[in-house]
């Protein structure tokens, strides 16, 4: 048995000690449980149903296809009188490469294509009061030269005839000096119609070509009844509509001669026996010519030319009845490739 003074001492010294920390609030706080969590629901539900977006078909490439291209002339100088150039010396040009080929059609006959243009009417129509008369007979003619130098190739004459309300025109062009000597050429122009009260209107002309001892010749026929023209050569004959006012390509110089237009743009329809197409020409500010004859002002009228295309470029002589006095060609890159330069002038009233 324990001694009782001990158990007394141990008595106090629990009570004293359980005094002290009810008066410091130092209670030992044991964690709480945490409160109860709500109840899981779980429901079952079916979800839209999610077309999957696929990207538009894509188309395969479409094979490429084979375009017959556009018979293209390939004599040279078809405005010009005369031509250094031959066929001859002219490849033609390759067809385009493509993934398939057509098959070849069987080979044609080598003739210039006759490429007729749906020419728009022409806006060149002067009055009555403005037309001057053209002179009963007349010759002009011309120095032909190629490059910068001046060179003379050929020689050109140009006459012309009325009588009794018709009209005939005539341009003939030679080699000459050392260049006839190498390459015998001659070109002829000849115009037939009617003097009108709107100028002349042709009904007939003819452009041949003579080398070699080998003429090649193309017409145009001029129905102004029927409004048509008839061009080409040989038996490969064309028709198209023919509009009012139009020209050949030697008429038409005399036409603006009789009435020469102010500055600006004017359309004439011309053929030249082959090709019959429209013709934008502006009329530029008067300029002085340095020519054989002495200085002479002109009214220049140049083609606006088209890309890949020839035009030519047209000089009236102011102080000689607007009668062309130059005349430059214009190849298909763009630059002069032969120029008449007048060096004789006779008229006959």
């Amino acid at each position: 048995m324990k001694h009782p003074s001990r158990i007394l001492l141990v008595a106090l010294v629990l009570s004293a000690l359980a005094h002290a920390l009810t008066l410091s609030g130092g209670w030992l706080q044991l964690p709480s449980s945490p409160p109860d969590a709500p109840p899981l629901e779980a429901r079952l539900q079916r979800l839209p149903e999610i077309t999957p977006s696929l990207p538009p078909p894509v188309a395969a490439p479409a094979r490429p296809r084979l375009v017959a291209a556009a018979p293209r002339a390939v004599i040279s100088g078809t405005l010009s009188p005369f031509s250094i150039a031959t066929p001859e010396s002219i490849e033609p040009e390759a067809p385009l490469a493509t993934e398939e080929t057509a098959p070849a059609d069987p080979p044609a006959a080598a003739t210039e294509p006759i490429v007729i243009a749906d020419a728009a009417p022409s806006t060149f129509m002067p009055e009555r009061a403005a037309i001057r008369s053209l002179p009963r007979r007349g010759r002009i003619a011309y120095a032909l030269y190629m490059g910068s130098q001046k060179f003379e190739v050929a020689r050109t004459v140009q006459t012309w005839e009325t009588s009794a309300g018709n009209y005939t025109l005539e341009s003939t062009s030679g080699t000459s000096g050392v260049v006839g000597l190498f390459h015998s050429e001659r070109r002829i122009f000849r115009s037939t119609g009617r003097m009108t009260e709107h100028g002349l209107r042709p009904e007939n002309f003819v452009s041949s070509r003579s080398r070699r001892g080998h003429t090649d010749e193309s017409a145009a026929r001029f129905d102004w009844d029927r409004h048509s023209i008839t061009l080409g050569r040989g038996d490969a004959q064309r028709s198209a509509t023919l509009p009012a006012g139009s020209q050949d390509i030697l008429s038409f110089m005399y036409q603006l001669s009789l009435a020469p237009p102010p500055p600006g743009r004017v359309q004439i329809a011309i053929t030249n026996g082959t090709r019959f197409e429209n013709y934008a020409l502006d009329v530029l500010a008067e300029e002085t010519l340095e020519t054989p004859m002495g200085a002479i002002r002109a009214l220049p009228v140049k083609q606006r030319r088209r890309e890949g295309g020839e035009s030519m470029e047209v000089w009236l002589a102011a102080d000689y009845r607007y009668l062309p006095v130059r005349i430059r060609f214009i190849g298909r890159d763009g630059t002069p490739s032969g120029e008449q330069i007048v060096t004789e002038i006779n008229i006959s009233d």
